[in-house]
């Protein structure tokens, strides 16, 4: 009851209201094919750094939870009719393009919001047990997550299976049809690990941008090879269908919340996997194979991943820095006690469920945009943002970045082998670290 009075206190409702105002935010975020959601509040978080009376810590606190849970709900949207900008989106976004060309898009959207509500409650119902679990958890893995990210990275690869389909009566032109893609994703992921290295060794990018440094590299990994192939492969949106009802039931709402819990909290928790990769193995250790249970385990997946990192970093006493959020606000938090928990976690439901009384009408709006301009002179648009939008931020160093990124992450595209490699731009650089062998390989490739 303590809690609850406190939450309910005068002199804590104006942290609603800065939520309110971060959901809000998140619909613009959304939008921005050039920017994830991470480097949009670091850059508001060096304005208001500038202005330190502006903001009190927890009202910037809470315009972040109502930023990360209003874009890890809201950006499906865009994303189902615009393309993804990152790793996490590409995982969903073939399946959701399926649903398009049926005329379901709005389908696809609604279960993938209410498996992110589900998320959200659930990260709620366990945030208690989350005080006790996680420290244990902590000292536990802390000392394996080299090996932890290195069988990760092995699943990655080993899960690729051969895309050929012509038979011939030569052995050697079937084991060349069949290691054809499989050496596309090898090469993908080697080639983007390498890029890794490279940028976090000696970025091109100016010192004053170096909290951007990564962003070139996504934006070209990810954002710039889909809009290419949007404006290469034109064609037209079908009619969308509004339903009135979606086809649904607890069972699979439950199966389908499970699974993507599962995979969202391995990818909270564990650093650098992300809730591609986690809804990825979760999906395979569920056996999804229903696409509705799909696109909801997705949504849950996505919104744990993103919401259940930065929550990791309000329990008290457990020291956990996860995702880039936690990482960005670490400067304008001192103290966590179970009064900053609790209010985390009552602005996290209530931004949930603005978040999802806006899905519907913000799916109309994109559907509409659609409809009304066509796909081609959208993915023209975008991309002409992209480019300036990367140079204001990182200068012609960035531009440099973005252009091999870009050809590293056309190869997927244009071979059709899977997207997630590229996060071996991450994933390779940081296990080798982690396990010690860093700067051999650093000598290695020249760059100490």
């Amino acid at each position: 009851m303590a809690i609850l009075e406190t939450l309910l206190h005068p002199e804590y409702l104006d942290l609603f209201y800065f939520s309110a105002l971060g959901v809000l935010f998140s619909c613009l975020i959304s939008f921005l094919p050039a920017l994830h959601i991470y480097n949009v509040i670091g850059i508001f978080l060096l304005v208001i750094l500038k202005f330190e009376a502006t903001m009190a810590p927890m009202q910037l606190i809470a315009l972040c939870i109502g930023m990360i849970v209003g874009y890890s709900i809201l950006n499906t949207v865009p994303a189902t009719y615009f393309g993804p900008g990152d790793e996490s989106l590409s995982y969903y976004i073939l399946p959701s393009a399926a649903w398009v060309a049926k005329g379901r898009g709005v389908e696809s959207i609604l279960l993938t919001g209410v498996g992110a509500v589900g998320g959200i409650i659930m990260l709620a119902v366990l945030a208690p047990a989350f005080l006790w679990f996680m420290p244990g958890l902590k000292t536990i893995t802390s000392p394996h997550m080299f090996w932890i990210l290195g069988t990760v990275i092995a699943y990655m690869v080993l899960s690729e299976w051969p895309k050929g389909i012509s038979q011939s009566e030569s052995c050697w032109e079937n084991f060349l049809e069949g290691w054809k893609f499989l050496s596309v994703g090898l090469a993908t992921f080697l080639l983007s690990g390498f890029l890794g290295f490279i940028v976090m060794a000696k970025t091109l990018v100016p010192i004053e941008f170096a909290f951007q440094s990564i962003t070139p590299v996504f934006v070209g990994l990810f954002a710039i090879p889909w809009l290419i192939t949007n404006i290469i492969n034109i064609g037209l949106i079908p009619k969308q269908h509004d339903p009135e009802s979606i086809e649904m039931d607890w069972g699979l709402i439950c199966r389908g919340t499970f699974g993507g819990f599962l995979g969202g909290f391995f990818a909270a928790y564990i650093p650098i996997v992300t809730a591609g990769v986690g809804g990825l193995m979760a999906g395979h250790a569920t056996a999804q194979r229903d696409g509705r249970l799909f696109v909801m385990s997705y949504g849950t997946c996505k919104t744990v991943y993103y919401v259940g990192s930065f929550m990791l970093f309000f329990i008290p006493g457990l020291s956990l820095t996860r995702g880039g959020l936690a990482w960005i606000v670490t400067p304008v938090v001192s103290v966590l006690t179970m009064k900053e928990y609790a209010l985390f976690v009552a602005l996290m439901l209530f931004s949930a469920g603005m978040a999802y009384l806006m899905l519907a009408p913000f799916t109309r709006m994109c559907i509409w945009i659609v409809e009304k301009i066509e796909y081609f002179w959208v993915s023209v648009v975008a991309l002409l943002i992209v480019i300036p939008a990367v140079f204001a931020f990182t200068s012609w160093g960035g531009l440099a970045i973005m252009t091999v990124s870009t050809g590293i992450g056309l190869l997927p595209v244009m071979f059709q082998a899977r997207r997630m490699n590229l996060m071996g731009v991450l994933l390779l650089p940081v296990c080798i670290n982690m396990a010690g062998y860093g700067n051999d390989v650093m000598r290695f490739l020249g760059l100490i």
